[in-house]
């Protein structure tokens, strides 16, 4: 074969996200000289228009994150339409809307090699039983598209051989980002000054689109229960998304919304997070956030659910404390026990005992690299 490999990635949507994050800067950091890449996603998101090259983003007009069987069986058609078109010798796809319709549309439209990223499953314990079970039978159905999948952590790959949705089919290759971003430290006066904290509370930050995953709705409890017994304790969450006005009135409710910053996405996140005393996530299930690492390169002690993701980053007592995700007390008290002890703080957050080097944007490209030209070869020897 001459000429560079072309490659498609797929995304439901350019939210502002790790998931979505690492794609674009893969899109662009693959070697121009041996692929020639593509990202195609659905109409919209904060990050449309990031990409440097636009002509190497394509839109899909259908293609949405609701279940909504007409259209997207419309998404279907013009995926399979445009990968027609371009004729990829690669289609890599991620999130499970996107990697439902794209993995369908690839073996229609007889891309040689198909590779899906899991970021965490899109099925957990908290999601109602008809949607849990909906993508659930759905990536069993799927695991046959696949030539191979991309884990971004090991509970995921444990759980995915456990359902028996992969085989000896897959990697282990970490969501990665530019390290160096993350490893300054700003000025925390000015970073609270910034979003309106008063200099002396106690800041907890969550990074965190607003959405059921998240779970924002239980971190408001844990807010109001933490700052009912100190009051120095505030909130910056960082993000935003369909459930803000849930969220807003929940924070009304309970009496703390002035206690809870919400600024909405910040693209420069890592100086915000030199406004945090700690980092928090009440998420309900991950792959493996970005932002549990970030908080760590920043020196950030962590309180977090107890769920698989969250443990490949907080070593419980070591650089944070992981609690069940239900517990609204335990979370609290954690808070509480951090907000009120700053050796245990400090000890906590300048816990070194951890390789970041696997979340590195130069690691997570070049093992990109090697897996597609190793699928490939493998491919051109099979036909």
């Amino acid at each position: 074969m001459s000429g560079p490999i072309v490659v498609a990635h797929l995304v439901t949507k350019l939210e502002l996200g790790g998931a979505q994050l690492n794609t674009l800067y893969t899109v662009e950091h693959l070697d121009p000289i041996r692929f020639d890449a593509y990202l195609i996603s659905g109409p919209g998101g904060m990050l449309k228009s990031r990409l440097a090259d636009a002509d190497r983003h394509l839109v899909v007009p259908a293609l949405g994150r609701e279940i909504r069987p007409g259209r997207d069986l419309q998404a279907l058609g013009q995926l399979t339409r445009l990968l027609r078109r371009i004729a990829p010798q690669v289609v890599h796809t991620h999130s499970s809307k996107a990697g439902i319709l794209g993995r369908t549309a690839a073996r229609l439209a007889r891309v040689p090699v198909i590779v899906h990223s899991v970021h965490g499953f899109s099925f957990s314990p908290f999601q109602p039983f008809l949607q849990r079970t909906f993508y659930r039978l759905a990536e069993r159905s799927c695991r046959r598209l696949t030539d191979h999948f991309v884990f971004v952590s090991q509970g995921d790959v444990e759980q995915a051989r456990r359902l028996k949705l992969v085989w000896d089919n897959y990697s282990l290759i970490r969501s990665g980002f530019p390290l160096e971003r993350f490893r300054a430290r700003g000025d925390a006066r000015a970073a609270r000054a910034r979003f309106g904290l008063p200099a002396d509370a106690f800041v907890c930050g969550v990074i965190a689109p607003f959405k059921p995953q998240k779970g924002l709705l239980r971190l408001a409890r844990i807010a109001a229960r933490a700052v009912a017994v100190e009051p120095r304790v505030h909130f910056l969450v960082a993000g935003d998304g369909a459930q803000r006005p849930q969220l807003e009135a929940e924070l009304a409710r309970l009496g703390i919304a002035a206690h809870v910053r919400l600024p909405g996405f910040i693209r420069d996140v890592e100086n915000a997070m030199d406004a945090f005393d700690i980092g928090v996530s009440a998420a309900l299930w991950e792959g493996l956030p970005q932002s549990l690492v970030q908080l760590r390169l920043k020196g950030k002690a962590v309180v977090a659910s107890d769920i698989p993701g969250n443990r490949e980053v907080v070593r419980h007592g070591e650089n944070g404390f992981l609690v069940p995700a239900d517990d609204i007390e335990g979370f609290a008290a954690s808070i509480l026990r951090l907000a009120h002890d700053a050796d245990l703080r400090r000890r906590l957050g300048e816990f070194a005992g951890e390789d970041f080097g696997e979340w590195s944007a130069e690691t997570l490209v070049s093992r990109q690299e090697e897996l597609y030209r190793r699928l490939l070869v493998r491919s051109w020897t099979r036909d």
